[in-house]
C-alpha cells in the first residue's frame, strides 16, 4: 500500500479525534454553566408553604 496515505489518513484520524475532545470538554463547560444559570432560586413567597396546604 501508499505509505503517503496511510500515513495521512491516520493523521487526519488524530486531528479529528483531538478536535472531537477538545470539542466535547467546552460544551460540557457551557452546558454546566448553561444549567447553573437556569436555576430559579425560590422567592420568599414559595418558602413559605404551610404543611396543611400542600397537596399530596
Amino acid at each position: 500500500m501508499n505509505w503517503t496515505l496511510i500515513i495521512l489518513v491516520g493523521v487526519c484520524a488524530i486531528a479529528l479525534i483531538i478536535f472531537l475532545v477538545m470539542r466535547n470538554q467546552k460544551d460540557e463547560v457551557e452546558l454546566e454553566e448553561e444549567l447553573k444559570n437556569d436555576y430559579r432560586k425560590p422567592n420568599a413567597e414559595d418558602a413559605d408553604i404551610d404543611g396543611n396546604k400542600v397537596i399530596k
